[in-house]
C-alpha cells in the first residue's frame, strides 16, 4: 500500500503540472508519457495473487480445453487460452475470459514482474533484471537482457513466453489499459481476442462491453479517456474490414503495399476509380471516405503521426475528446500552425500533404461538399458522376467540374452559392494553391509543362503554380494545363492567405494597412471572411504605390504585390472585385473572349454601356492599369522586348506611374517594335480618351484645372481641347498662364498623341470619315492620314474642314504638338535648335530652313506649315501678338465677319500688308510683316491672296518657274509679265502691283533686290535707318547722282524696279470718291509740286480775268441803274 500511496501522489503531481501549464508551457517527453503510463497500468491493476483461474467453476471449459498443458498455473492457463480456436474462446464463459484479460493485464505490470515473474523464474538475474524495473520500457530492456543470457537459460525461456503472451503491440494495448482498466474491473468486462485480430484490436470485445455497459447503466458513464481509446479501437475495425474485402483487390492495385498499412489504404483511395477494383472493396473505401471526412481519428496514419502536434496547438478546441472532429478542422489547423511559421513533426507533414491530396481526389472527403453541392452535381456534371464499379468517379474531375461552373457566366449556368462556399472550403483545406500536385487533375495536365518550362524551380511554397503563371500565353503552355490552372486561380484569388508567398510577406502588412487576421485559419470560421478576403490584395496594391511615406509595403511584400497583380491580370476571373460585380456584363458582351486578357479589353471597350457598378470597378481597374503597365497581360507579353531595349530605367526603379506607357507611346512608331506591341499600345491610348483619368501623370498634373476650366467636358479629349484653348488664349494675350508647366506639357503631349493617329481623335475621325475613305485610303503611316486631309483642305466638306480648322489651329499654334513636324525634323531640332522651347520650334526651323545642310524632308514640311500659317492670322502667334493692336485697329471688319473655324485665305495678312505699305504698322508689327513678306516673295505658295487671283497667269506664263527652288522666280516672273502688260485679269494686275509697292516701304519685302545690292547697301546707306523706303532712296539717289557707283546687278534690278514702281502706282491708282480722298491723293502723289504749279495757275488767271473784264461790268450796270 505505500507503494500505490507513493505512484498516486507522482500521478496527481504530474496532472497538476500538465493542467496548469498546459501543453504549450509543458511538453512532456516521451519518457515521461511511457513512464505515466506504466505508472498508471500498474495503479489500476490488482496486486494481489489472482485466484487459480483453473479452478474457477466458470473455466472448466477451458480445464478440458487445457489438459496438454504441463501445469496448471495461471500464467499456464493464459498460454493455453492464446492458443485456442475462436470456436474455442467462444466457448468460455464471460467470467472465465475475465480472469484471463486479468492476467494477460498483469503481465504489463512492473508490481507483477518484481514480485511474482522474477523470484519464481530468474531468482538467480533478479539482482541484474531488477534494474529494469525503473527503465523507460520494461519489457524492452526486459528483452534486451533475455537475448544476453544463455540459449538454454530457464529464465531466457521463460522471459521469451511472457513476452510472446504480451502480443505484438503490447505498448498501444497497455495505453488501453491505462485509460480502460478500472472501468474494465469494474464492469467485469474483460474479453479475450477470440478473433485473433491483431494489435489493439484485441481489445474489441472488451471495448464492445464497455459500450455496452455504458448503454444499460447511463448513471455511469464511460469516462472522456477510455472513450477515445474505444472509439480508436473500433475505427481500426472498421480499417480491418477494409482490408480484408479488399485483400483481392490490394495486390491487383497496389501490390508493392503490405496489407493493413496507412500506406495500402492511400493507396486504395488513389485507385477507388480503378475498373481493377471491385465493388464491395470500392463500396467500402467510400464508406471509409465519408467517416474520415465526419472524423480524421478514421485515418489511424494522420492520428497518429500528428498526433502530439495537435494536442500542442490545441486543433480539438472546442471538441471533447470523445466527439468526432472533422477533417478539415484538423487540416486547416495544423496547415495553419505551419503557415504561422512553427515546425511540425516531419512524420506528420508528410500526412497533412497525403490528406490533402486525397480531399482534391475523392469529393466525398469533404461531407460539406456532399451537402452543399447535392443539387449542383447531378445538374452539371452528370457525365463526371457517371458510376464506375458503383462509385463515382475519384479522379478529381466532379471537383473541378464544380469549380469550372463557378466560374459561370450566366446565372442558370453557375453552381448555387453555398455550393461555391464549400469549394473554397475545400481549397482553403487542402491549399491547393501550395502545391501543383496535390489536385490530380491539374497535375495530369501540367506535368509535361512543369517539366519542360519549371523543371529547375524548387517546390513547394506555390514557386511552381506561380511559374505555371508566368507561362500562359506562352508556347509552351497547354490548354488542357491553363484551364486546370486558372480554376485553381480563381478560388486562391479570393483568398489572399492562399498564396504561400504573398501570405508569407504580406502578412503583417495585411493586417497593419486591410484589416487581415493575423491567423492563417480561425478554427471557428473555416471560410473565408467575405468582406476582408477578396479585397487584401486590392488593398496591398493601393498601399504599394502609396505616396504616403509612412505608409508603405515591405520590399519583398512589394515585389509580391507586382508579381500576383501581373500573373492575375490575365483573366478577369482572377479579380474578384471587378468579376463579382460584372457578371451579367460578361455574360452579355464578352462570353465568347477566353484569350488572355480579352476579357478585360472587352469591358474598358464598352465601358459607357456598363452597369453603373460593373462601370465603376472597370474605371478604378482601368486607372491602376494605366499607373501600372504590369496589370496589361497583352502589353506585357508583346511589348516585353520592348521595355527592356527602351524603358530599361523605369524597370530598374520598381515602380511605375505611369512612366512605362509614356515610355513605350514614346518609342510605339520605332522600327524595331513589333506590330502585336504597336497594336497593343495604340489600343490602350483608345481606351483611355474614354476619361483623362486613364492617363495617371495627365490626371495628377491636370486635375484641379480639369475642375476649374473643364468641369462639363466628359472625354480626355474634350479635357485636353479645353485646357488647350486656355493654354493658347493665355499665350495670345501674352499673360501669366492659367495653368502651370506640369498641366500644359501634359496637354501637349496628348495632343501630340492625337496628331499621331486618327484613331486616337475620335470627333476628327467622324468628321472626315468620307474624306478619309475617298482621299486618304493609301495614307498608313504615323501622322499620314493628317497630313494628307490638310493638304486637300480645299476639298474638304464643311464638317471634316472644322475640325482640321481646329487642329490646325492648335498645331500651328504651338509646335511641340506636330506629330509630324517633330518626328520629321527630329535631327534638324537637335543640329539648329537644341535650346528652343518646344513651343516655337517651327519660328526656329523658319529661320535655318534655307541653310544647305537642311534636310529636305523637314524643309518641306517647314514650307507646308508656312504655307498654312498665311492663310489665316490665327495659325500665327507670333502675328497675332505682334499686330494685335493693329489688326483690331485696322482690319476689324474682316475678323468680326469671320468664321470661328473657317480660314481667311490671307485676309487678315492682306490688310496689314495695306497698311505697311501706308507706313501705318507700329514698328513691332512691321518688323513682323516683313519677314511675311519676305518669304512670300521668295515662295508664291505663302501668299495665298495671289495664288487665288493669278491662278491662271502662273499656270500661263511662270509655267517653267511653278516647281523651282524657292528663291522667287514665280514673283519675279509676275512682276516681268505685270510691266509687259502680259496680265489681263485685273485682281491679279492690283495683287502684282501690291508687291511692288510694297518693296518701296521697306528693301528688305523684297529679297532679289536685297541681294543684288547688298554690297551698295552695305557700302554707302549702312548708316541708313531700315522702313519707310530710307534704304530704297538711298540707292535710289546714288543711281541718280553717281549711277556707275552701283554695283552692275543692282543697278539693273534697281531701274527696273523703278520702272515697276511707275506701273504699279498707275494701277494701284483709284478716283477719290471725297474731297477728302482728294486732297490726300494729291498730298501723296509724287507729283504734288506740278499739281500745285496748276492749282496756282488756274487761282491766277481768275484773277486776271476778273482785272479784265471787271470794268466792262461796272459800265453795264451803270448803264441799268440810269
Amino acid at each position: 500500500m505505500k507503494f500505490n500511496s507513493h505512484l498516486l501522489l507522482s500521478l496527481s503531481l504530474l496532472s497538476w503540472l500538465w493542467a496548469a501549464t498546459g501543453n504549450d508551457a509543458f511538453n512532456f517527453s516521451s519518457i515521461a508519457k511511457v513512464r505515466l503510463r506504466r505508472a498508471t497500468i500498474d495503479m489500476g491493476v490488482d496486486n494481489r495473487q489472482l485466484d487459480s483461474i483453473i479452478d474457477l467453476a466458470e473455466c472448466q471449459d477451458l480445464r478440458k480445453d487445457c489438459t496438454h498443458q504441463k501445469t496448471t498455473d495461471n500464467l499456464a492457463m493464459l498460454e493455453c487460452a492464446l492458443s485456442l480456436t475462436s470456436s474455442q474462446l467462444k466457448a468460455l464463459p464471460e467470467p472465465c475470459q475475465h480472469a484471463l484479460w486479468q492476467q494477460q493485464r498483469q503481465l504489463q505490470s512492473s508490481h507483477w514482474v518484481e514480485h511474482t515473474l522474477l523470484p519464481s523464474y530468474c531468482a538467480s538475474e533478479q539482482v541484474k533484471l531488477s534494474g529494469c524495473l525503473n527503465s523507460i520500457d520494461l519489457w524492452s530492456c526486459l528483452e534486451d537482457n533475455r537475448q544476453q543470457m544463455p540459449k538454454g537459460n530457464s529464465c531466457r525461456q521463460q522471459l521469451r513466453r511472457v513476452h510472446e503472451m504480451l502480443g505484438e503491440d503490447y505498448a498501444s494495448i497497455g495505453e488501453f489499459y491505462a485509460v480502460c482498466g478500472n472501468l474494465v474491473e469494474q464492469h467485469k468486462c474483460g474479453r479475450m481476442n477470440v478473433d485473433h485480430l491483431p494489435a489493439l484490436l484485441s481489445q474489441l470485445g472488451t471495448a464492445q462491453c464497455l459500450k455496452a455497459q455504458a448503454m444499460f447503466n447511463q448513471k455511469a458513464p464511460i469516462e472522456m479517456s477510455c472513450k477515445v481509446a474505444i472509439n480508436t479501437i473500433e475505427q481500426q475495425r472498421g480499417m480491418l474490414e477494409l482490408f480484408r474485402v479488399c485483400s483481392n483487390d490490394l495486390i491487383a492495385v497496389c501490390p508493392q503495399e503490405r496489407m493493413g498499412t496507412a500506406a495500402a489504404y492511400k493507396c486504395l483511395v488513389r485507385h477507388k476509380s480503378d475498373p481493377k477494383l471491385s465493388s464491395q472493396c470500392a463500396a467500402q473505401i467510400t464508406s471509409r471516405d465519408q467517416q474520415l471526412g465526419r472524423d480524421y481519428r478514421v485515418s489511424h496514419g494522420l492520428a497518429k503521426a500528428c498526433k502530439d502536434d495537435i494536442k500542442l496547438h490545441h486543433c480539438r478546441r472546442g471538441v471533447s475528446e470523445d466527439k468526432q472532429v472533422r477533417l478539415a478542422q484538423i487540416l486547416l489547423c495544423l496547415e495553419s500552425v505551419s503557415k504561422n511559421g512553427t515546425k511540425l513533426a516531419s512524420e506528420c507533414l508528410v500526412e497533412l500533404n497525403d490528406h490533402r491530396r486525397m480531399l482534391m481526389t475523392d469529393y466525398q472527403l469533404s461531407p460539406e461538399l456532399l451537402s452543399d453541392c447535392a443539387d449542383d452535381i447531378p445538374k452539371f456534371c452528370p457525365d463526371e458522376a457517371q458510376l464506375v464499379n458503383g462509385q463515382s468517379s475519384t479522379g478529381g474531375e466532379i471537383i473541378h467540374c464544380l469549380m469550372k461552373h463557378a466560374r459561370g457566366r450566366r446565372p442558370q449556368r453557375r453552381i448555387t452559392a453555398q455550393c461555391q462556399r464549400g469549394l473554397e472550403t475545400l481549397i482553403k483545406v487542402s491549399d491547393a494553391g501550395e502545391d501543383w500536385r496535390v489536385d490530380p487533375v491539374l497535375r495530369r495536365a501540367c506535368k509535361k509543362v512543369v517539366d519542360v518550362a519549371c523543371k529547375d524551380v524548387e517546390g513547394g511554397e506555390a514557386r511552381v503554380m506561380s511559374c505555371l503563371m508566368e507561362r500562359i500565353g506562352t508556347a509552351v503552355m497547354r490548354p488542357e494545363c491553363e484551364q486546370a490552372l486558372l480554376i485553381i486561380e480563381y478560388f486562391v484569388a479570393r483568398d489572399f492567405k492562399l498564396d504561400p508567398q504573398l501570405y508569407k510577406h504580406c502578412r503583417d502588412d495585411a493586417v497593419k494597412y486591410c484589416s487581415a487576421k493575423r491567423q492563417w485559419d480561425d478554427v471557428q470560421d473555416v471560410q473565408m471572411d467575405p468582406e476582408r478576403g477578396p479585397m487584401i490584395l486590392p488593398c496591398l496594391h493601393r498601399m504599394a504605390y502609396s505616396e504616403d511615406e509612412q505608409q508603405t509595403l515591405r520590399k519583398d511584400c512589394f515585389r509580391e504585390v507586382k508579381r500576383v497583380m501581373r500573373q492575375r491580370a490575365i483573366s478577369v476571373d482572377l479579380m474578384p472585385e471587378v468579376e463579382d460585380y460584372c457578371l451579367s456584363d460578361l455574360s452579355q458582351y464578352c462570353g465568347d473572349l477566353t484569350t488572355k486578357g480579352t476579357e478585360m479589353e472587352c469591358l474598358q471597350n464598352r465601358l459607357d454601356e456598363l452597369q453603373p457598378e460593373c462601370k465603376a470597378v472597370v474605371t478604378k481597374y482601368t486607372e491602376e492599369e494605366a499607373a501600372n503597365i504590369e496589370l496589361n497581360p497583352v502589353i506585357m507579353s508583346t511589348c516585353s522586348e520592348a521595355m527592356q531595349q527602351h524603358c530599361s530605367d523605369i524597370l530598374k526603379a520598381g515602380k511605375d506611374n505611369g512612366n512605362m506607357m509614356d515610355c513605350l507611346i514614346k518609342h510605339k512608331n520605332d522600327a524595331d517594335l513589333n506590330k502585336g506591341c504597336r497594336a497593343a499600345i495604340e489600343h490602350f491610348q483608345i481606351i483611355s480618351l474614354k476619361s483623362y483619368h486613364f492617363t495617371t501623370k495627365f490626371k495628377e498634373a491636370c486635375r484641379p484645372h480639369v475642375s476649374r476650366f473643364c468641369a462639363a467636358s466628359a472625354t480626355k479629349n474634350e479635357v485636353v481641347a479645353c485646357l488647350s484653348e486656355v493654354m493658347r488664349n493665355d499665350t495670345i494675350r501674352s499673360q501669366r498662364p492659367q495653368i502651370p508647366k506640369e498641366c500644359r506639357q501634359q496637354v501637349k503631349s496628348q495632343l501630340y498623341q492625337q496628331r499621331e493617329s486618327i484613331l486616337l481623335d475620335p470627333k476628327l475621325g467622324t468628321a472626315c470619315k468620307s474624306e478619309l475613305k475617298q482621299f486618304c485610303a493609301e495614307a498608313k503611316g504615323p501622322g499620314q492620314a493628317l497630313e494628307c486631309l490638310i493638304q486637300r483642305t480645299s476639298e474638304l466638306g464643311k464638317a471634316c474642314h472644322h475640325a482640321i480648322f481646329m487642329i490646325k489651329r492648335s498645331e500651328l499654334g504651338d509646335s511641340g504638338t506636330d506629330y509630324t513636324l517633330l518626328n520629321t525634323c527630329k535631327e534638324m531640332v537637335y543640329k539648329f535648335c537644341p535650346n528652343t522651347e518646344s513651343m516655337q520650334l517651327l519660328d526656329c526651323l523658319k529661320t535655318y530652313k534655307d541653310d544647305p545642310n537642311f534636310d529636305e524632308r523637314c524643309h518641306f514640311v517647314v514650307v507646308n506649315r508656312m504655307i498654312e500659317q498665311n492663310t489665316d492670322f490665327r495659325f500665327n502667334p507670333s502675328l497675332q501678338n505682334a499686330c494685335g493692336k493693329s489688326i483690331n485697329l485696322y482690319c476689324s471688319k474682316i475678323v468680326n465677319t469671320a468664321q470661328p473655324n473657317e480660314e481667311l485665305n490671307g485676309k487678315v495678312i492682306k490688310c496689314l500688308k495695306d497698311k505697311f505699305r501706308q507706313s501705318k504698322l507700329d514698328n513691332k508689327c512691321a518688323q513682323e510683316m516683313i519677314k511675311i513678306l519676305q518669304e512670300q516673295a521668295l515662295n508664291y505658295k505663302l501668299n495665298p491672296v495671289l495664288q487665288h487671283f493669278c491662278k491662271f497667269e502662273i499656270q500661263q506664263l511662270c509655267k517653267t518657274h511653278m516647281n523651282a527652288d524657292e528663291h522667287g522666280e514665280v514673283e519675279e516672273c509676275l512682276k516681268a509679265a505685270f510691266l509687259r502688260k502680259q496680265l489681263i485679269n485685273r485682281e491679279c494686275q492690283l495683287e502684282v502691283a501690291s508687291l511692288i509697292a510694297e518693296a518701296k516701304a521697306d528693301i528688305h519685302v523684297d529679297p532679289i533686290l536685297e541681294t543684288a545690292c547688298t554690297v551698295d547697301l552695305l557700302r554707302y546707306c549702312s548708316k541708313v535707318m531700315s522702313g519707310d523706303g530710307r534704304k530704297l532712296g538711298c540707292l535710289r539717289t546714288l543711281l541718280r547722282q553717281t549711277p556707275k557707283s552701283l554695283e552692275a546687278d543692282c543697278r539693273e534690278k534697281l531701274e527696273r524696279r523703278i520702272e515697276m514702281f511707275r506701273n504699279a502706282d498707275d494701277t494701284l491708282a483709284q478716283p477719290p470718291e471725297d474731297m477728302q480722298q482728294l486732297v490726300q491723293q494729291v498730298v501723296t502723289s509724287p507729283a504734288r509740286k506740278f499739281f500745285l504749279v496748276i492749282l496756282m495757275s488756274v487761282t491766277g488767271l481768275v484773277f486776271l480775268t476778273g482785272i479784265l473784264l471787271g470794268r466792262a461790268t461796272k459800265r453795264a450796270m451803270g448803264l441799268k441803274n440810269k
